[in-house]
């Protein structure tokens, strides 16, 4: 700091450290009470909550969820540790599946961790008895509706998209068969 007073400023020391937060995409499991019988899933998760298991995170961190193929997102946060495969990079509820219109055969989206300070919840607002007279009292002359359309039809298109991910699996415990793997 420069000013033109002399004065001494104490410095406290402190350390920042630089997290890099939690950033994942891949294939989401989506909730079924069927998978939970089967012991696929080991915890619950309620159809209308905003709840996902992640074997990464701690329990009530708040997570953005982003469905890759359109883009639609929602903040939700992580339950209980929970076992499921490892395939998958988390376990969501139905509801979260609906909202973001997740295709049951292609659920791919992406799981970012939301900072805490990053986040805020916008308050109801106040309508002064002054701003209510003000509105009563401007003059309304006439209220005419408008068609903009023209009636102009729109051609909606069905895509017929395929899935078009390819898996590889494969142990790499040594130089020669990730090389192999590349040449594949």
């Amino acid at each position: 700091m420069t000013s033109c007073v002399n004065t001494q400023i104490k410095k406290e020391n402190k350390l920042f450290i630089s997290k890099n937060y939690f950033s994942n995409k891949g294939f989401a499991l989506v909730y079924s009470d069927k998978l939970k019988k089967e012991k696929i899933i080991s915890n619950k998760i309620d159809t209308r909550s905003l709840i996902i298991f992640q074997k990464n995170l701690k329990k009530d961190t708040n997570v953005k969820i982003t469905n890759l193929i359109n883009q639609k997102s929602i903040i939700a946060n992580v339950g209980k540790k929970s076992d499921y495969p490892n395939f998958y990079n988390s376990v969501i509820s139905i509801r979260i599946s609906e909202v973001l219109e997740i295709d049951q055969k292609e659920p791919y989206v992406e799981i970012k961790e939301l900072l805490e300070n990053s986040l805020f919840v916008a308050k109801k607002s106040k309508t002064f008895d002054e701003e209510k007279k003000v509105a009563s009292k401007a003059p309304v002359e006439d209220i005419k509706i408008k068609n903009l359309s023209n009636n102009i039809t729109k051609n909606e298109k069905i895509v017929n998209k395929k899935f078009i991910y390819i898996i590889k699996i494969a142990d790499f415990y040594f130089k020669k068969s990730a090389k192999f793997m590349v040449l594949r």
